[in-house]
């Protein structure tokens, strides 16, 4: 499995022959866009867990589903029933592209050339708490397997220690937000206890302040559990069992 992280949320995830594209948001536009045609035209899905404009922003997700013909767009249902809609001058995700995606279902990507399917899993349901006056909107957590690979869970914008969180091979958390305070990221990472924790959701604190951030989640985090910053080229490469 390679993971390769496009700025905050976004990531993009290759494993068993397939590419996805996750949470591809306005701070991301630039990295995705540099991918490159060539690649980006065998995106497989893109995966969005909520509809906040950081984890999906239309106008880039036009660009990607114009390049990949195939690609496949798994949504949390809020999400998904904005993508329906005509908005901003961008015109809808065509229905036959679109697929709601609520906690407890599940979407499998069938093998290529022999090569295990990939399954996704949808969890959890609804965004942290940002504060009493906002409304939450729906969070649809992920889950990715494909036979040997390792397991990768994405929370989106959520703490909530997830039983499916529980244990897993690699977990993608938010490092800092404005719905969250240190000591409950801590507190998740050390109830779910991932064997490698990878931060993301990090553009909105500043190249000074996210080392605060990261070397708390570090120092805390549970035994077995390894908390990696990305490398300069932003990508990690795991070896399946």
């Amino acid at each position: 499995m390679k993971i390769r992280h496009l700025v905050h949320s976004c990531l993009l995830v290759e494993v068993a022959g397939r590419r996805l594209l996750i949470d591809p948001g306005a701070f991301s536009a630039e990295a995705v866009r540099a991918l490159g045609e060539e690649l980006l035209a065998g995106i497989d899905a893109v995966l969005v867990t909520h509809q906040h404009p950081d984890h999906l922003e239309r106008g880039l997700l036009a660009e990607v589903l114009a390049l990949a013909p195939d690609a496949q767009v798994l949504a949390e249902p809020e999400t998904a029933a904005l993508l329906e809609e005509p908005a901003d001058g961008h015109a809808p995700v065509p229905a036959e592209r679109l697929h709601a995606f609520a906690a407890g279902q599940s979407h499998e990507l069938p093998a290529l050339d022999g090569i295990a399917a990939v399954r996704i899993d949808a969890v959890g349901g609804q965004h942290a708490v940002i504060h009493p006056d906002i409304p939450r909107v729906g969070n649809s957590g992920l889950v990715i397997s494909a036979g040997t690979e390792p397991r990768l869970g994405i929370t989106g914008d959520s703490l909530e220690p997830l039983a499916e969180f529980h244990g897993i091979d690699v977990l993608a958390f938010a490092v800092v937000a404005p719905w969250s305070k240190m000591a409950e990221t801590i507190d998740f990472l050390r109830e779910v206890k991932p064997v490698l924790a990878l931060p993301v959701h990090d553009a909105i604190a500043s190249d000074v302040g996210r080392p605060i951030f990261l070397r708390q989640s570090t120092h805390l985090a549970p035994e077995g559990t390894e908390v990696r910053d990305w490398p300069a080229d932003g990508t990690i490469e795991i070896a399946g069992s």
